[in-house]
């Protein structure tokens, strides 16, 4: 009898396993294509024979509707099947990839990382929501973990490997692998029952209103579009910085900034324990702590050495901020969980789309000095303000 209870066991940890394996190629390929464009952006200037800051609106144009659609996937995800959702999503994700990977202008490419940037946008929130829906709540955060540390590894190689390939094939190249893995994933995906469907009552836009005007919402949603601005703002445009300011290759430029992935990896690990021992409060200001660090080490020193220290303290910074808004939203409506989650999303990545535009703007009329200097001074007020508004739970 034990050795069938031990058995059965094993089945069903296999079941969770294949499960993480399957939802694990499509964080990887999301967050490996949200990622690896800022250490080849010189690269794409160059073959479009563009300025860095024009083309750097594809930053922009992946990340706002990135940020528009992570509500909208979570909230729609509860009225109908997790699995569809993510067939269609990922389809879609594959679509607009392919089209980046083929594209004949600078404007065609920035049509395409908008649609990929509307699709990309569920892929690990409506991936989450099925994880909680399968798997048991004693072993929840286990297998969580094991996903989002596939998601973090997509993060960190995908930029190394973008600026290795951007060197010596093409920056083409990284974008069809991503098609290949989408297309895989879609296929694994029909493998994995469609679940439950609860049915939902509450309007979307109602919804959005009600969770944003509460007590803590009207706080954790403009901070997380201050900090999206502030940290994807500072981050999008090092590559670029190592490249033309610092004059290393397109292959030490996406390695430098593969720490910055591997840096969320290794901050993301420690997450729990910290909130633990640390209040959200003081755990978000250490994390801009850091990002203030980074500005810093930016505005001294100009060498790949503390370039590197730079991109791991944005790196740590980004994640204690991001995973403890993204905790504290848990906590905003007693009975919805997901849409502020996705709440967060749109703050993060919508403050990023503005940030990164805004980044280009100061490089194309003055310089990257100004724009670190500029972010030093904006971090600083950030620190400030987030001392005097989150109560100290």
């Amino acid at each position: 009898m034990k050795h069938l209870i031990c058995e059965n066991k094993e089945q069903v940890s296999l079941k969770y396993d294949i499960l993480i394996a399957i939802l694990g190629i499509g964080g990887f390929i999301s967050a490996a294509d949200n990622w690896f464009v800022s250490p080849i952006l010189p690269a794409i200037a160059s073959e479009f024979n563009a300025s860095i800051s024009k083309t750097g609106i594809i930053l922009t144009l992946y990340m706002i509707p990135y940020g528009i659609m992570q509500p909208v996937y979570g909230y729609f995800s509860d009225c109908y099947s997790k699995v569809r959702i993510l067939k269609l999503i990922i389809c879609g994700f594959a679509l607009g990839t392919c089209g980046c990977a083929f594209a004949s202008s600078l404007f065609v490419l920035s049509i395409w990382r908008t649609v990929t940037g509307f699709f990309a946008a569920g892929i690990i929130a409506v991936s989450l929501a099925l994880i909680g829906d399968t798997v048991p709540v004693s072993k929840r955060s286990k297998y969580v973990g094991k996903f989002m540390e596939i998601v973090f590894l997509g993060q960190g190689f995908s930029t190394g490997l973008g600026g290795t390939l951007a060197k010596y094939v093409s920056w083409r190249v990284l974008f069809i692998f991503f098609v290949a893995a989408a297309i895989c994933t879609v296929f694994l995906l029909f493998t994995i029952p469609k679940g439950n469907i609860v049915p939902v009552d509450k309007k979307f836009f109602t919804e959005v209103k009600r969770v944003t005007l509460t007590p803590s919402g009207k706080i954790i949603f403009p901070m997380a579009f201050i900090a999206g601005f502030l940290f994807l703002g500072l981050y999008s445009y090092l590559g670029a910085y190592f490249h033309y300011a610092l004059k290393l290759n397109y292959m030490e430029c996406g390695i430098i900034v593969m720490f910055y992935g591997f840096a969320c990896l290794g901050a993301g690990s420690i997450m729990g324990k910290l909130n633990v021992k640390m209040r959200y409060k003081n755990v978000i200001i250490l994390g801009e702590i850091f990002a203030l660090m980074t500005t810093l080490f930016l505005i001294n020193f100009h060498c790949w050495e503390m370039g590197l220290v730079a991109t791991v303290s944005l790196g740590i910074g980004y994640i204690f901020v991001q995973s403890t808004l993204a905790t504290m939203a848990f906590d905003v409506a007693s009975d919805s969980k997901v849409l502020p989650s996705g709440l967060i999303g749109f703050g993060l990545f919508c403050g990023g789309g503005l940030g990164s535009a805004f980044s280009g703007f100061v490089i194309a009329k003055i310089s990257y000095q100004l724009l670190w200097i500029i972010f030093f001074i904006f971090i600083s007020i950030f620190i400030f303000v987030t001392y005097k508004q989150i109560d100290n739970e």
